[in-house]
């Protein structure tokens, strides 16, 4: 490909239709010190004509993801585009509707799972919830979670119910649960002869 990349291309067109440097540069995606050294170039041995033509681009094989504009493509001098409405349906149609379906089986997986852990462990799905996404935490961010939750839970004056202490039985629900913090393992390095 002898006439340049895209960007190239449409900054040519740009510093040809009139614009300044600048402008030229950031429609383009280029930097303006890449500018400047293009347009020096250009100056001493001058672009051919397909230079300035934009590259075809290739037919896209099977299923394509919708993708934004391009710099080249987006409205330059202020003026607001027409909505396409039937670009937005066919994105709906062949992306997002497709992907939804499937967040709504791994959604509905999860429900059966989280209906179990209800019915069948007896314990809040809320609760477990909180607790799986706990245990996936870092053990930084852990305690200062709940350091902050248990903080919370004092200023709001949140806690256990005396009847539910009771059903829990002796020393179940006395204090918040805690741990001891693992303490850093220090790496040996060999010693140099």
């Amino acid at each position: 490909m002898t006439g340049g990349s895209q960007q190239l291309r449409t900054f040519r067109c740009l510093i040809r239709e009139g614009f300044d440097l600048a402008k030229a540069a950031r429609c383009a995606g280029i930097s303006s010190g890449e500018a400047a050294l293009i347009l020096a170039d250009d100056a001493r041995d001058p672009p051919s004509a397909e230079c300035f033509e934009p590259i075809a681009s290739p037919t896209p094989k099977g299923h394509d993801m919708a993708r934004g504009k391009k710099a080249a493509d987006k409205p330059i001098n202020g003026e607001v585009p027409k909505p396409d409405f039937a670009l937005a349906v066919k994105f709906y149609k062949e992306d997002i509707h497709p992907a939804q379906a499937k967040v709504g089986e791994f959604a509905q997986e999860q429900s059966t799972a989280y209906k179990a852990i209800k019915k069948q462990a007896y314990v809040h799905p809320g609760a477990a919830k909180l607790a799986f996404k706990l245990n996936e935490m870092e053990d930084t961010k852990r305690d200062d979670f709940l350091r902050s939750l248990y903080g919370l839970m004092q200023e709001l004056d949140i806690g256990l119910t005396r009847d539910l202490v009771d059903a829990m039985g002796d020393g179940e629900a006395d204090e918040m649960p805690t741990k001891e913090r693992k303490r850093p393992a220090l790496a040996t390095v060999p010693a140099l002869n």
